[in-house]
């Protein structure tokens, strides 16, 4: 059975809030934060078909390639009819669009340590840009590693991924991200008016560097949704995406990702399909070609999840079986035997003598 190792232990019992996205609003990881431009286009009457044909891509579904992610970008850009396009669809970004990785970010203990966990795997974004971070003073800053290499088409992803930003940290933290100031390395665009509509800080352009201002303070805040277990499995996951290490198949990844991001209810098969875009039907041949089938991924990663809980917390059974997604704890106990041979309660006092 394949196992997520938590990366940080818990030390006492809490019951943070976990964030539990509706069903139809979830989104596996592999879209890269691409869903929020697709719907911003389709707002404007440009479908996702018409987005995907333009730049040769069958879908942000699966696995895709940092030029594929440029080539949707780029096509955003051409087919955009509204002037704000880019600044409008960063501001429909939800964490849960960014599946394990989001999940990682919005259970992290404090801004502080969401945003060097985003950093170190700022690829499971979809960001084209590396940042580095320094600090100057009370001012934290964001920078992005080479911008011009995006040439034209820079102040189109700027726009996207500057808005998307604020937005998410803005989710993370529960309360609006401190901007001071951002610099653009660009020419003073047509839009400009509309920068000062979304940003409510100073923008600078035709600077030396893209960078982002904010108070520094604000890393040390805590995250509202903390919880060490949620966000030690997920950030594992996102090792092993990254690693891949798992021999799990890109489609098995986003399917787990969708079973973590819902680790309060019941997962059924309609509701995975619709999340990676497929068919249930299309969906069950799909992992019956793996040797897999849904039924074993939401086992395997349920059961992770308990035992981490159990080995890591002081959660009374009841509550474990009420993470996991069981609303009867009898249930869950029978379950949890077929698992790991042994009942919950006995499978904790063998890990603590």
């Amino acid at each position: 059975m394949q196992k997520y190792r938590v990366l940080l232990k818990v030390k006492s019992c809490h019951k943070p809030g976990d964030i539990v996205p509706q069903s139809d609003h979830f989104a596996p990881s592999s879209n890269y934060g691409l869903k929020a431009l697709v719907e911003e286009l389709q707002e404007q009457g440009v479908s996702e078909q018409q987005l995907l044909r333009a730049a040769g891509v069958r879908s942000i579904a699966g696995q895709l390639t940092k030029p594929q992610r440029f080539a949707i970008v780029k096509s955003a850009c051409e087919l955009a009819r509204q002037p704000d396009t880019a600044l409008a669809a960063g501001t429909r970004q939800r964490v849960h669009h960014l599946g394990a990785y989001g999940f990682a970010l919005a259970t992290s203990q404090t801004l502080g340590d969401a945003m060097t966990f985003g950093r170190q795997y700022l690829e499971l974004a979809g960001a084209l840009l590396h940042a580095t971070y320094r600090q100057d003073g009370a001012v934290g800053i964001l920078s992005s590693s080479n911008p011009h290499a995006l040439g034209r088409f820079l102040p189109f992803v700027a726009e996207f991924w500057r808005s998307s930003l604020v937005t998410l940290l803005g989710q993370i933290l529960g309360a609006p991200f401190p901007t001071r100031k951002m610099t653009f390395p660009y020419a003073t665009p047509p839009n400009r008016a509309c920068y000062r509509d979304y940003f409510d800080c100073q923008v600078e352009f035709e600077s030396d560097s893209m960078e982002l201002h904010f108070d520094a303070a604000v890393l040390a805040q805590p995250c509202p949704n903390a919880s060490e277990v949620t966000t030690g499995i997920c950030r594992e996951f996102c090792e092993s995406v990254i690693g891949g290490d798992t021999g799990d198949s890109p489609l098995q990844r986003q399917l787990k990702s969708f079973i973590l991001g819902n680790t309060r209810r019941r997962c059924t098969a309609d509701e995975a399909a619709l999340a990676t875009g497929l068919s249930k039907r299309t969906l069950f041949r799909r992992l019956s070609e793996e040797g897999k089938n849904f039924q074993g991924l939401l086992d395997e990663t349920r059961a992770a999840l308990a035992s981490e809980y159990l080995a890591n917390t002081r959660l009374p059974v009841s509550e474990v079986a009420e993470r996991c997604g069981f609303r009867d704890e009898a249930n869950f106990r029978k379950a949890f035997a077929r698992w790991q041979g042994l009942s919950p309660s006995r499978w904790r006092a063998r890990l603590r003598p």
